[in-house]
Protein backbone atom coordinates (compact mmCIF):
# COMPACT_ATOMS: atom_id res chain seq x y z
CA UNK A 1 0.00 0.00 0.00
CA UNK A 2 1.46 3.41 -0.82
CA UNK A 3 1.03 6.38 1.39
CA UNK A 4 -2.03 7.73 -0.91
CA UNK A 5 -4.11 4.83 -0.95
CA UNK A 6 -6.85 4.92 1.20
CA UNK A 7 -6.57 2.82 4.83
CA UNK A 8 -9.30 0.20 4.70
CA UNK A 9 -10.61 -1.24 7.97
CA UNK A 10 -9.03 -4.68 7.69
CA UNK A 11 -5.42 -2.97 7.57
CA UNK A 12 -6.08 -1.18 10.46
CA UNK A 13 -7.43 -4.49 12.35
CA UNK A 14 -4.42 -6.50 11.26
CA UNK A 15 -1.60 -3.46 12.14
CA UNK A 16 -3.46 -2.93 15.72
CA UNK A 17 -3.71 -7.02 16.36
CA UNK A 18 0.55 -6.97 15.38
CA UNK A 19 1.27 -4.17 17.82
CA UNK A 20 -0.73 -5.33 20.66
CA UNK A 21 1.17 -9.19 19.78
CA UNK A 22 4.51 -7.44 19.73
CA UNK A 23 4.11 -5.68 22.90
CA UNK A 24 2.96 -9.02 24.51
CA UNK A 25 -0.78 -7.75 25.57
CA UNK A 26 -4.04 -9.55 25.53
CA UNK A 27 -7.11 -8.24 24.31
CA UNK A 28 -8.40 -7.31 27.97
CA UNK A 29 -4.97 -6.13 28.69
CA UNK A 30 -4.90 -3.51 26.28
CA UNK A 31 -8.52 -2.73 26.37
CA UNK A 32 -7.64 -1.70 30.61
CA UNK A 33 -4.23 0.54 29.20
CA UNK A 34 -6.70 2.31 26.69
CA UNK A 35 -9.50 2.47 29.55
CA UNK A 36 -11.86 0.75 27.55
CA UNK A 37 -13.59 -3.14 28.19
CA UNK A 38 -11.58 -6.04 26.26
CA UNK A 39 -14.69 -5.61 23.78
CA UNK A 40 -13.22 -2.63 21.81
CA UNK A 41 -10.10 -4.08 21.26
CA UNK A 42 -11.46 -7.93 20.10
CA UNK A 43 -13.91 -5.30 17.54
CA UNK A 44 -11.24 -3.14 16.16
CA UNK A 45 -9.19 -6.42 15.95
CA UNK A 46 -11.98 -8.51 13.80
CA UNK A 47 -12.12 -5.31 11.51
CA UNK A 48 -15.96 -4.69 13.26
CA UNK A 49 -16.89 -0.54 13.55
CA UNK A 50 -15.48 1.11 16.77
CA UNK A 51 -15.78 4.38 18.11
CA UNK A 52 -13.75 7.15 16.74
CA UNK A 53 -13.17 7.48 20.70
CA UNK A 54 -12.33 4.10 21.44
CA UNK A 55 -10.19 3.88 18.01
CA UNK A 56 -8.15 6.71 19.31
CA UNK A 57 -7.68 5.61 23.24
CA UNK A 58 -6.35 2.08 21.96
CA UNK A 59 -3.42 3.89 19.62
CA UNK A 60 -1.20 5.28 22.38
CA UNK A 61 -0.66 2.21 24.32
CA UNK A 62 0.29 0.76 21.22
CA UNK A 63 2.80 3.50 19.99
CA UNK A 64 0.61 3.62 17.25
CA UNK A 65 -1.16 7.67 16.18
CA UNK A 66 -3.56 8.30 13.16
CA UNK A 67 -2.77 10.24 10.60
CA UNK A 68 -4.87 12.39 8.37
CA UNK A 69 -3.43 13.17 4.87
CA UNK A 70 -5.27 15.13 2.23
CA UNK A 71 -6.66 12.86 -0.35
CA UNK A 72 -5.59 13.02 -3.78
CA UNK A 73 -7.41 14.57 -6.31
CA UNK A 74 -8.10 13.56 -9.93
CA UNK A 75 -9.48 10.32 -11.59
CA UNK A 76 -9.21 7.31 -9.75
CA UNK A 77 -7.22 4.86 -11.57
CA UNK A 78 -7.02 0.91 -11.82
CA UNK A 79 -4.13 0.96 -9.54
CA UNK A 80 -5.73 2.62 -7.01
CA UNK A 81 -8.62 0.52 -6.92
CA UNK A 82 -6.32 -2.60 -7.17
CA UNK A 83 -3.91 -1.53 -4.03
CA UNK A 84 -7.10 -0.61 -1.93
CA UNK A 85 -8.27 -3.85 -2.57
CA UNK A 86 -5.35 -5.82 -2.53
CA UNK A 87 -5.85 -7.29 0.73
CA UNK A 88 -8.75 -9.52 -0.24
CA UNK A 89 -6.52 -11.36 -2.54
CA UNK A 90 -3.98 -11.60 -0.23
CA UNK A 91 -6.41 -13.30 2.50
CA UNK A 92 -7.22 -15.80 -0.41
CA UNK A 93 -3.59 -16.74 -0.80
CA UNK A 94 -3.12 -17.12 2.85
CA UNK A 95 -5.85 -19.75 3.16
CA UNK A 96 -4.60 -22.54 4.98
CA UNK A 97 -6.99 -24.76 3.58
CA UNK A 98 -5.86 -24.58 0.18
CA UNK A 99 -2.58 -26.94 0.49
CA UNK A 100 -0.26 -24.41 0.73
CA UNK A 101 2.25 -23.38 3.25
Amino acid sequence: MNSNSPLALADIAQRVRQARRDRKLSQAELGKRAGLSRMPVYRLEAGQDVSLRSLLAILPPLGLALRLDAAPTGPLRASDLAQTFAHLHASEDDDPGDGNP
